[in-house]
C-alpha cells in the first residue's frame, strides 16, 4: 500500500501532514499527486508517496 501525503511547512518549520489517499501501487499515488500538483499547490507545501510496509489490503480498508 502507498499514502499520498500533504505535507505543509511555514516558511522552513514542518507545521502538520495530511493523508490525502491510499493506494495499491506506486504509479496510481504518484499519478493522483501529479493531478494534484498540476492544479496548482500553494507555497509551503509538498505532496509525496509513502509505502506502508506490512499493510495488507484487508488492514487498509480500515484506515480509510
Amino acid at each position: 500500500m502507498w499514502v499520498l501525503l500533504f505535507i505543509f511547512f511555514s516558511n522552513t518549520e514542518f507545521q502538520k501532514a495530511e493523508i490525502a489517499g491510499l493506494y495499491h501501487t506506486e504509479k496510481e499515488c504518484q499519478l493522483q499527486g501529479e493531478h494534484g500538483a498540476n492544479i496548482g499547490i500553494p507555497q509551503g507545501l509538498v505532496l509525496t508517496c509513502i509505502k506502508l510496509k506490512g499493510v495488507t489490503e484487508a488492514n487498509a480498508q480500515k484506515l480509510q
